[in-house]
């Protein structure tokens, strides 16, 4: 027997075999390494930046935004994050639409009074004591207000993807030296207005509308320049109003809404788990600001009380009038538009007064 070749025999054997399992544990580390190349990859951070030209101050806006920032890098653990940029620090309310379109920025929530040049329809939450109150106003949205046609039109016309939709708090009247409770309660009176829709409103009424800035209206009231304003109670009180007015009349005049929305190229790239977190996120956002909002209308009214101011109601009778004075503003507003009857329709749908 030769031993040598037994010998070479066995080795050659065990070569084979430790070098078959030496290959498959390669293959098996290539592929480990391949699936955590992959898995890093799907798990990329994802860095959103988001601008609104509102400061913190304007709290049941901005708390609900940070906490949509908060809630969407939770509930990503920490894939997405969005770095908030406030107070205009990018951009003003004016620029935020036409930016959000470019993908100068990814987020914004831009309200109806800034975009409503771009898109008239958006003017129904503006029109002259149409809705009843902010959970009239959510209502509309959640019927499908916007499906009628202005959510089709941000993204095909302008690039953008609207996740959430909040009413901000109604426009009330401050009043210099006499209340306002009945319609012809405007008649022979100066008007600081902040558009075209509360001035015609102002003007059906028998008023005299004057454009002005919220910064002007202080010093306006104090030296009698205006006899009054419809605004927003949160102006009211960051303007110091029941400073150097007397009176403030309780009657929803008009609103104003915020669309939480992102640039549409920039929501096409999301991976559909991250877009699903986002519209949860904005959900929350969007019943988180009602209940602000109406908190806030609360304890705003019982602050300007405290403070001196007379504060009044104007009941539904008077309110009807009112309506009925200005109905031709709204009228021409629906027929200026595609599916006006449309909006008008849904609205009268959800009123829960009628």
């Amino acid at each position: 027997m030769n031993c040598n070749t037994k010998t070479e025999s066995t080795k050659g054997v065990l070569k084979r075999h430790y070098g078959k399992l030496a290959g498959a544990a390669c293959l098996a580390v290539s592929a480990a390494m391949m699936a955590f190349s992959g898995s890093a990859h799907a798990q990329k951070k994802i860095e959103l930046t988001f601008s609104t030209y509102l400061p913190p101050s304007y709290e049941y806006i901005w708390k609900p935004l940070e906490n949509f920032a908060k809630r969407v890098e939770e509930d990503s653990e920490g894939r997405v994050k969005i770095n908030m940029f406030h107070s205009g620090q990018l951009y003003d309310g004016y620029e935020e639409m036409a930016a959000l379109s470019r993908g100068d920025i990814d987020l914004t929530s831009f309200n109806d009074l800034y975009a409503s040049g771009a898109l008239p329809a958006l003017n129904v939450f503006t029109m002259p004591f149409l809705f009843d109150d902010v959970k009239h106003v959510q209502a509309t949205v959640d019927k499908g207000i916007l499906e009628i046609d202005l959510l089709q039109e941000l993204h095909d016309k302008h690039d953008i993807v609207v996740i959430g939709t909040a009413p901000w708090e109604p426009y009330q009247f401050f009043m210099r030296d006499k209340p306002l409770k009945t319609a012809d309660d405007f008649k022979g009176k100066i008007w600081a207005t902040t558009g075209a829709i509360d001035a015609s409103a102002i003007q059906l009424l028998g008023g005299s509308p004057t454009n002005m800035s919220s910064a002007d209206l202080y010093l306006s009231f104090d030296r009698g320049m205006i006899d009054g304003t419809p605004r927003p109670l949160l102006t009211g009180i960051g303007r110091s109003l029941d400073e150097v007015a007397e009176h403030l009349s309780i009657g929803n005049f008009g609103y104003a809404v915020t669309f939480l929305a992102v640039n549409r190229q920039k929501w096409e790239s999301l991976p559909e788990d991250v877009q699903e977190i986002l519209k949860n996120a904005a959900a929350e956002r969007d019943r988180e600001q009602v209940e602000r909002v109406e908190r806030f209308v609360e304890e705003a009214i019982a602050k300007f009380e405290s403070d001196g101011m007379q504060v009044h109601y104007i009941d539904a009778e008077n309110l009807a009038e009112m309506r009925a004075r200005t109905v031709s503003a709204i009228e021409e507003w629906a027929a200026s538009i595609p599916n006006g009857d449309q909006y008008l329709e849904l609205i009268e749908q959800t009123r829960t007064s009628k």
